[in-house]
């Protein structure tokens, strides 16, 4: 399935994820390829040679007709300055696009799912972001459209527009004011979640992750937007739990689910209301689960988190 929109593939050091998640993004054929790879670290033994191997494979690999632009650092900004920075270098030259990391194999149905959602909700500022994972496709595989509204940003595969990223605030700007005002109930029903949420959006903020995804959910979630998920799973995480994986080191089996193919023509939905039961399963999912959130806030109780 040929891809009409332009996207920004975000390498490192994983040569062999590399290659696969290439290989998807080769068959697409977009006309317009962005590549951003960080530096190695110099404390890292061995990482300089894997990080050029990685850009060897960019040279070599990119055999159709496209313009190529790269971004490849002299010195390592690690995960949070490097992605959101390359985000915001895509952003400049493009108004809308498509982000994958090197560990995000797409299903080929991907890239004209995003194609046409991206055309569809350009100018709707409500809508600010299409995350393409979903880890409780059992849960809508079944519903009568091909994908649903949400408050939860998924970022392994995803799409989005220059209008939207200009509301992104990696300080997480205005945070103690959106915890005064209470809008974090909106997302979740459950207040130890929502306890849990503020308290990641507060160590984001303070600079003791090195995440930006967080940054990018707060944004939205301040700016009271939305996000689409897809009925079924388009993407397959093959990163997670590596010891190479610069954010998602734990094990987790759901999150390598294999990539399903979207049927086409979509079926938009009828209502943007995000359904609570699903956004208390996408919390457990993505986040904690309902017995490591319970233990979470028991040791938080006593002082120990």
């Amino acid at each position: 399935m040929s891809c009409q929109v332009p996207v920004l593939f975000l390498v490192f050091n994983r040569p062999e994820h590399t290659c696969a998640s290439l290989e998807r993004i080769r068959t697409a054929r977009p006309p317009r390829l962005y590549v951003h790879c960080d530096a190695a670290r110099p404390q890292i033994a061995g990482e300089a040679e894997k990080v050029e191997s990685v850009r060897a494979i960019i040279q070599e690999k990119i055999d159709w007709p496209c313009e190529i632009k790269t971004l490849y650092r002299t010195g390592n900004q690690g995960l949070r300055e490097g992605v959101s920075g390359a985000i915001d270098w895509f952003f400049e030259q493009e108004t809308y696009g498509i982000v994958l990391e090197d560990d995000c194999v797409p299903d080929p149905s991907f890239f004209p799912f995003c194609a046409e959602l991206l055309e569809r909700y350009k100018d709707d500022e409500q809508i600010m972001h299409i995350g393409c994972s979903n880890l409780v496709e059992a849960h809508t595989e079944g519903l009568d459209s091909s994908y649903i509204f949400s408050r939860f940003s998924f970022v392994w595969g995803w799409a989005g527009w220059r209008r939207a990223w200009k509301k992104m605030s990696l300080s997480l700007e205005g945070l103690d004011a959106y915890r005064q005002s209470g809008h974090i109930c909106q997302l979740i029903d459950n207040p130890w979640a929502q306890e849990y949420m503020m308290d990641k959006f507060q160590v984001t903020s303070r600079r003791e992750n090195n995440s930006w995804a967080y940054a990018w959910f707060y944004s939205i979630l301040k700016n009271n937007g939305l996000c689409i998920v897809p009925s079924v799973n388009l993407i397959q995480n093959t990163g997670v739990g590596e010891a190479g994986a610069t954010n998602t080191t734990k094990q987790n089996t759901l999150a390598r689910r294999p990539a399903r193919q979207m049927n086409f023509p979509l079926r938009h939905p009828g209502s943007r209301k995000p359904h609570p039961e699903l956004e208390r399963l996408f919390f457990y999912v993505s986040q904690k689960s309902r017995f490591r959130l319970a233990l979470w806030h028991f040791l938080r109780i006593i002082g120990l988190r």
